[in-house]
């Protein structure tokens, strides 16, 4: 009877200590979760990190790991943001927020993206890794988690990925046509309409390719592309001027 008795009160005591751990660990978080949406990522960050240190067996600790990679996203510290998300990623492949995670990475990716301002050269006439790894990791979300909330978004930027290397292509073609090395022009086309498929510029590229098919004396080729030009886009600039040619 005694041993049972040691038993139930240890059992008891046992319980109670865990539930202190599971409303204090809450009760960290929550705090600091409190910071963060306040934009105050200079007070919340390390909060996270006591959540993370002292509780690491409770829910709030994978979740103070995700807030600090946020911080970090918030504070335009995109390199560490990444590497953070990376890490929750490697570590916690089965946790519900790892799509959001991911998510997180793309979109860290994508605001590397050098914006456009009065005295730079617009993006497209850059070096384009940086949208390139962008897009790589939008498709891979997309790809991976069709029904996440945010595929709408992932798309729209996936979209202004597209369009940026499409016009990177176009205007490395335009530049070898002022030059008629028009045997390149046909190469960066056919990398922008294969590659960029949904882009903005195509009707301009095909038409541009039309124009290097001919002076390479190429006509069923050229007129191939002004049929695709006009089937497309048919309601385009371009496609009254391909109208013209081929009736020609």
């Amino acid at each position: 009877m005694v041993l049972t008795a040691c038993e139930s009160n240890m059992g008891s005591s046992n319980r109670s200590s865990l539930e202190n751990y599971g409303a204090n660990a809450e009760e960290a978080y929550t705090r600091a979760l409190s910071e963060f949406r306040s934009d105050d990522c200079l007070a919340a960050e390390p909060m996270f990190r006591s959540v993370r240190r002292h509780y690491p067996y409770s829910r709030f600790a994978a979740l103070s790991e995700l807030r600090i990679a946020d911080c970090k996203l918030k504070q335009d510290l995109n390199v560490e943001a990444i590497a953070a998300y990376r890490q929750f990623i490697r570590f916690r492949p089965s946790h519900d927020l790892v799509p959001y995670a991911r998510f997180q990475v793309a979109f860290a990716h994508y605001d590397e993206i050098p914006t456009e301002w009065l005295l730079s050269p617009p993006t497209h006439q850059r070096d384009q890794r940086k949208v390139h790894e962008a897009l790589r990791q939008l498709r891979r979300f997309i790809l991976d988690h069709p029904e996440h909330e945010r595929v709408a978004e992932a798309r729209e930027m996936e979209r202004r990925c597209l369009n940026i290397l499409a016009e990177h292509e176009l205007y490395a073609a335009r530049f070898y046509a002022r030059r008629d090395a028009h045997s390149a022009v046909i190469l960066r086309l056919r990398t922008l309409l294969n590659s960029y498929s949904g882009s903005e510029v195509e009707p301009e590229a095909l038409l541009l390719l039309a124009d290097a098919l001919t002076a390479m004396n190429e006509p069923s080729e050229a007129n191939e592309a002004l049929q695709e030009l006009v089937e497309r886009f048919p309601d385009s600039e371009e496609a009254g001027n391909a109208r013209t040619r081929l009736a020609n």
